[in-house]
């Protein structure tokens, strides 16, 4: 479980953190980390695990009327890998896993957002975990209130593409991981 959890958290980490970043000439925004969230989860045997990265940070720039202008910059601690199971979170942590002691944070970047819908957006970017990058699109809902945002979203990732956890076969542990976010952030 502790291998399951290791790759769920780096990938839901680095994944969650997407729908705020920085942009030139569009709108910055301040995540509320007490109130926000980057979980992930996946399937070990006929479980399902899940955990959270404790410590990551946002640069987020967007502004729904200058997408073109958006950027999202994601910054996640590796080792700050929590689960439910203490054991298991310093097992994702070690070198067959995230790696944290070579690749202290994984990151998502993106200068690509598009409107998929009212509300809805793709960020197009790029996921690094264990210094692998990989193109990845994080679909995400926005609700802007004034000075305030709330965007919600997730994605998968197959995580033997960034040789988290090769050693376990996925009938054992899922190669698809989960990772969901759920922000709140202030316009700067």
């Amino acid at each position: 479980m502790n291998i399951f959890l290791r790759t769920a958290a780096v990938l839901a980490l680095v994944s969650a953190p997407l729908a705020f970043a920085p942009a030139a000439n569009a709108a910055e925004w301040a995540v509320d980390h007490d109130t926000s969230s980057l979980t992930f989860s996946v399937r070990h045997g006929e479980k399902i695990v899940s955990g959270s990265f404790t410590d990551w940070d946002a640069a987020i720039d967007f502004d729904p009327e200058k997408t073109e202008a958006a950027t999202i910059k994601v910054n996640v601690k590796t080792g700050s890998v929590a689960t439910d199971d203490g054991q298991m979170g310093k097992t994702l942590t070690g070198e067959a896993w995230l790696d944290a002691g070579s690749f202290e944070q994984a990151t998502f970047s993106s200068d690509e957002v598009v409107p998929t819908g009212e509300g809805s957006y793709d960020a197009i970017g790029t996921l690094t975990i264990r210094g692998i990058s990989m193109p990845m699109t994080l679909p995400f809902a926005l609700d802007i209130k004034g000075d305030k945002a709330h965007a919600k979203g997730g994605s998968t990732l197959q995580r033997l593409d960034y040789k988290i956890g090769a050693q376990i076969d996925e009938n054992t542990l899922d190669g698809v991981v989960k990772v969901e976010f759920d922000l709140n952030a202030t316009k700067k």
